[in-house]
Parts: structure tokens; C-alpha cells; sequence
């Protein structure tokens, strides 16, 4: 076998050519009371107001004749009241619940700030942690990490799912995998050992080919012999049995595992909802919001420790168009939940949703940068200072008061 078959055979093809030699790969240095940060990135231009909907606001229900959410207790199908302004749609019980007990927090109104309406291009801005085009081309992620520089395991950063994320793309050593039983050689378990041991003799030397190759064979076997999979999920936990409800089972197993994880980022897709959307919202809804809780009952007291904070790239139009739909947006919402959070409260200024206050074709308009909710997290939790790195075209603004 080639060189260069070997290293695409392995779940670290797209990230070897990024991880620096000097990366520890060792997990000696772990303590297992590190904080860590999963960010969940909703690919689509998720639909912010039929998800924490400005029930306050009568301008609402004149814009969405037939789509609007029901308001709280008027009977079945009813959205979920958070704080006599805002409610939540009806799916989205159990974070309802976490609202109440303030363990999750809601911003709304938030977004990126760019005019651009185009999913690729948004999706790409805001993962990088810009608005123009020619800022950077790293992860706002992967900046973060740089820059604090503490590089103590190969599974400090991971992207779960499929390929690494665009946010932690960058400098900083980051990896990405399907699953944890497909982290490794495409070969079954007769084959792969023996391939495993060859290379091991082949890339023995000091090139960076070799230094990298030897980092990957060693993350097999570390994830070999810490073996995930023997942590079933605590407390009562049930995960969808979807394949983002089972990378957020994964992602707990990686924690207990003690495997030195900081930082997870994934993507949840199908929020493009330019038609039918009370037929199709509703699973999507359940799927997210199911997850998110069972993730926070399987770790019990390990929430203290994990924050996790949802984006997308867009909001939907604030009216609704003739194919029982919305269109692509500006404004949209953010869902912090776990460590640090000041939970139990919708966070950000409403700009109102009269005609003179849409903008563009008829969008929420965004009164906060998602950049400032991201900001006060990093420092909070993560002793970040330099934003002027992380988000190179970002001008800080004042805290929401999101987190401690």
C-alpha cells in the first residue's frame, strides 16, 4: 500500500496536514475537571420565530396568519410559555423545562451580521467568525484554541459526525470522526492489526510524513484502550435514535472516557424550511431538543463543567410565503445550556416586528452580533482575552450578562 493510501484510509486524512509536530499526544496530563464547549451549528437557516416566538409582539400573528405558534394554554398544540413574552414551540418540552429551572438560557435577534442571504456563504462567514469575505480563512475555533495553546491530547478538539468542522479548521491540531467505532484503518479486526503493525515499522523515521503518521496509529490505540463504548448512558438518559441524537451519546462516552476533550462542534441539518413547515419543524424540533436534555442527564453533575451553545447561519423571513414556508432571513436565535449559564431568561434587545422595523425584504432585524454572545462565553469559561485574533473584523460590543 502507498503512502498515500494509508493516510486516507484514516479518519485523520483531513486534518494531518494542520496538526503541529510538537503535539502531545499522551493523556497523562488530563485531570478530567477541564470545561468543555460543544458548539451545535443548525445548517439550514433555522426558523427562529416559530421557535422562541415573540408572543408579545401582535405584529406576529398578522405576519404569519397560519403558520403563527398557538398561543400558551389555548388548548392542544399550544407553544410552551417561557416568560409571558416569548414561548417556545410545543416539540421543545423538555428544554422548556431547563428554561424554567434555569439551566438554559435563550438569545434572540442574534446572527451574523452580513447581508448575505446565500447558505454557503453565511454558513462559511460564521464559522470562520467574520463578516467579509477576505478575513481570514481559519476557524473562529480553531483561533481560540490556538491561542490559549495548551495541546495536552489528540482528542482535544473534535468535530463529530463527518468532516471537521469549518470552525475548527486552522493551526491547532483537530480531528474529526463519524463514530467512534469508525475511527481508524477501513480494514476488519484480522486485517487491521496487521496493516496497523506495518506501518508502525514503515513510518518509524523523523520525517514529518512519519511524525504524523506515528500520531495517527497512536490515536487508534489510545482510543483502543480507553474504549468509550464500555460507558452507557447514566441517569436514565434516552438519546433519539437518530444519527445526531447517537453522536451525542458518542460525545458523552468521549467525556467519560477521560480522553482529554475541551472543545466538540456539530452540525444538525434540515432547517431549510421554505415549504411545509408545520409537517416537518416539529421532528427536527424534538430531535434537538430531546438530544440537548438527554445529553444533560447522562452527565449529571458533569454539567457543571459543559457548556453548550447552538447557532445558525440565518433566520426565516418574518412573513410567511404561499407555500406554507418561509424564506431566508437576517435575524435569528441562540440556545446556551450547562456551565455558566445565567438560564431562565431570553437574552438580547427585540427590535419589533412592525413594518418600519423589518429589514431587507421584510427580516428580523439583528441587535446582537452573535460574536458577543460566543465572546463572553470564551472569557468566562475559557480565560479567552484576544478577540481581536478570534474574531479578527468584529468590534466588541457590551455583555448580555449571559454567563459567570
Amino acid at each position: 500500500m502507498k503512502r498515500r493510501t494509508f493516510i486516507q484510509t484514516t479518519a485523520l486524512a483531513s486534518t494531518l496536514p494542520l496538526i503541529k509536530p510538537k503535539f502531545s499526544w499522551a493523556s497523562s496530563n488530563q485531570t478530567g475537571d477541564e470545561n468543555i464547549l460543544i458548539v451545535v451549528f443548525l445548517g439550514g437557516g433555522a426558523d427562529g420565530l416559530n421557535i422562541v416566538a415573540p408572543m408579545g409582539d401582535g405584529n406576529y400573528f398578522d405576519l404569519r396568519p397560519t403558520l403563527a405558534l398557538k398561543e400558551p394554554n389555548s388548548g392542544e398544540g399550544s407553544s410552551l410559555d417561557l416568560d409571558g413574552f416569548y414561548a417556545m414551540h410545543p416539540t421543545m418540552g423538555k428544554l422548556q423545562q431547563r428554561f424554567l429551572n434555569g439551566d438554559l438560557a435563550v438569545v434572540q435577534a442574534t446572527g451574523l451580521t452580513s447581508d448575505s442571504h446565500s447558505h454557503f456563504t453565511s454558513q462559511n462567514l460564521m464559522q470562520r467568525g467574520v463578516v467579509l469575505e477576505q478575513t481570514g480563512s481559519q476557524g473562529w475555533l480553531n483561533r481560540h484554541l490556538d491561542l490559549l495553546g495548551v495541546e495536552n491530547s489528540v482528542f482535544q478538539a473534535v468535530g463529530i459526525g463527518g468532516s471537521l468542522p469549518r470552525s475548527l479548521v486552522g493551526p491547532y491540531p483537530a480531528i474529526s470522526m463519524s463514530s467512534i467505532d469508525n475511527f481508524g484503518l477501513s480494514a476488519n479486526d484480522i486485517v487491521g492489526p496487521v496493516l496497523e503493525n506495518s506501518f508502525a515499522t514503515l513510518y518509524n523515521q523523523d520525517t514529518l510524513l512519519d511524525i504524523e503518521s506515528q500520531k495517527a496509529l497512536n490515536s487508534m490505540a489510545e482510543l483502543r484502550i480507553a474504549d468509550p463504548g464500555q460507558y452507557t448512558p447514566q441517569n436514565d438518559a434516552e438519546y433519539p435514535q437518530t444519527v445526531f441524537g447517537q453522536n451525542f451519546m458518542e460525545l458523552g462516552q468521549l467525556i467519560r472516557a477521560d480522553l482529554g476533550l475541551t472543545t466538540a462542534s456539530m452540525v444538525l441539518h434540515g432547517w431549510d424550511h421554505h415549504d411545509n413547515i408545520e409537517a416537518v419543524l416539529p421532528d427536527r424540533l424534538t430531535e434537538l431538543s430531546d438530544t440537548l436534555d438527554a445529553l444533560a442527564t447522562d452527565m449529571g453533575v458533569a454539567m457543571d463543567r459543559i457548556t453548550v451553545v447552538t447557532m445558525s447561519e440565518f433566520g426565516r423571513r418574518a412573513y410567511e410565503n404561499g407555500s406554507a414556508g418561509f424564506d431566508h432571513g437576517h435575524g435569528g436565535f441562540m440556545l446556551a445550556m450547562g456551565a455558566g449559564v445565567l438560564g431562565g431568561q431570553v437574552y438580547g434587545e427585540w427590535p419589533g416586528l412592525a413594518p418600519q422595523d423589518l429589514v431587507y425584504t421584510g427580516d428580523l432585524d439583528i441587535t446582537t452580533d452573535y460574536r458577543t454572545v460566543l465572546a463572553e462565553l470564551l472569557s468566562k469559561r475559557f480565560g479567552q482575552t484576544d478577540f481581536g485574533a478570534v474574531f479578527p473584523d468584529w468590534t466588541p460590543e457590551g455583555e448580555l450578562g449571559l454567563f459567570v
